[in-house]
């Protein structure tokens, strides 16, 4: 390591060595899993740090735990917010935030949305709640051969937790004969943070244990690993990652096989290549697709869209109306797409042309959180300063999620339409609001 004088440069070795490590990436329960290092490895080793955390290149979501540096404390990663916590004086723990950490070895995932169930069983140790998430998660459909991330919230009758320290005198931190250091809490309110893996033994677990968990405050004020735990019937709540509802990304259509050829070209159009032509994925993109997919259905319920036979109305969106032609093939030199913001209680009409039969697509009321409508009414109108727009990213980016992960049914009324009257209307003075704040400057915070 000796030429490696300067931190650039050290960043640019672990960046190199996460691309290697990071080959044993793999997709599971929706999340973008990942180890580096392997616990059984760090004597061997001399605690050697294998990764830098602030060369993670994905911090979105991000879940995550190990030691921290040359076992100087432990880190927990939660929704992207790095946590480290230290214990080198006697009695007293030291937690901070910062990206700026190294650690021997590593497991992470991103999630973005969670599925939440009850925790009806009293908790008494930390192996039922290896038990417990394999009963909840097996039960619910997920495969547990499978490495995933939980998280478990809720009212703590008592917790312990112990933060490790340095074996080595030449680390800072290092007293001798002490490896850790516990703290114990009593009715306290925080989150475990864990991963379940049955195949990760001595990689990320311990031998004989298929989790590894961490406690984090609500106030946080202190963060650990868990070692002992006691809780009653019905105080916590079970947090799997959302499996994202794939046979909502797509949808087939028929078209003619050329440019002056006959009916009979099926294809498939999914959401990723809406999003390529659109320009972003966004939650107005998601619910444009998924509800006009829902008023397809019952125009057309073989589940083969003509999109020859089709023409449809959209409100002056840009994520609506975009949908609306890409998926429908509708134009309006063709007579086959308007826009029409006199639209009521819905966002779409949908009209099959051979037969005339007609729908209108509504959003149900409570689904779209208020408070996303009303930032977004003051973006649009450049009253949003630069951190909130970050913030109504992330609440749009959730809905989102939301969205893919639960019934369209549940969120989306289809309603036919007897006595539509198509009157396309010409107008080219509907407002772009995708790009009115593109040039505002980003969050300093």
């Amino acid at each position: 390591m000796e030429k490696f004088k300067h931190t650039k440069y050290l960043k640019i070795y672990f960046s190199i060595l996460i691309l290697f490590l990071c080959l044993n990436h793999i997709m599971a329960q929706e999340q973008n899993f990942a180890t580096v290092g392997a616990m059984n490895q760090m004597r061997k080793t001399n605690d050697t740090p294998q990764i830098w955390l602030d060369t993670l290149t994905n911090k979105s979501h991000l879940y995550g735990l190990g030691p921290y540096g040359k076992l100087q404390g432990e880190i927990t990663i939660a929704d992207g917010k790095p946590f480290y916590a230290s214990a080198f004086e006697k009695g007293k723990s030291v937690i901070g935030q910062t990206w700026n950490m190294k650690s021997p070895f590593f497991v992470s995932a991103n999630v973005e949305s969670w599925n939440v169930f009850d925790i009806t069983d009293a908790v008494k140790s930390v192996n039922d709640i290896q038990q417990i998430v394999a009963k909840i998660a097996n039960s619910k459909g997920y495969d547990t051969s499978v490495p995933f991330v939980f998280k478990i919230h809720g009212v703590f009758d008592s917790i312990t937790n112990h933060i490790v320290t340095p074996r080595s005198a030449e680390v800072e931190g290092f007293r001798p004969n002490v490896k850790e250091q516990k703290f114990s809490f009593t009715k306290v309110s925080g989150e475990i943070i864990g991963f379940y893996s049955e195949n990760h033994h001595g990689i990320f677990t311990g031998s004989k244990s298929n989790i590894h968990v961490h406690f984090l405050k609500d106030d946080l004020t202190f963060m650990g690993h868990l070692d002992e735990i006691s809780a009653t019937k019905n105080t916590l709540k079970l947090y799997l990652p959302a499996k994202l509802n794939r046979n909502a990304y797509s949808l087939k259509v028929i078209d003619t096989d050329f440019s002056k050829g006959r009916l009979g070209n099926i294809q498939e159009l999914n959401l990723n290549d809406l999003e390529k032509f659109h320009g972003h994925l966004c939650d107005g993109l998601v619910v444009g697709f998924l509800g006009i997919k829902e008023g397809l259905k019952e125009l057309y319920p073989s589940g083969i869209i003509d999109r020859t036979k089709t023409r449809i109305v959209s409100k002056s969106s840009p994520c609506l109306t975009d949908v609306a032609i890409y998926v429908t093939g509708g134009r309006y030199q063709f007579n086959s797409f308007y826009v029409d913001n006199t639209i009521e209680d819905g966002f779409y009409i949908i009209q099959r042309k051979d037969n005339g039969k007609t729908v209108k697509i509504q959003m149900n009321k409570g689904v779209k959180p208020t408070i996303i409508s009303k930032m977004g009414a003051k973006a649009i109108k450049g009253e949003l300063a630069a951190c909130d727009i970050d913030k109504l990213k992330k609440l749009e980016d959730h809905f989102t999620m939301k969205l893919l992960t639960s019934n369209p049914k549940d969120n989306f009324t289809v309603t036919e339409i007897n006595d539509f009257i198509w009157q396309p209307i010409l107008k080219n003075k509907f407002v772009k609001t995708d790009i009115l704040n593109k040039d505002k400057l980003k969050c300093n915070r």
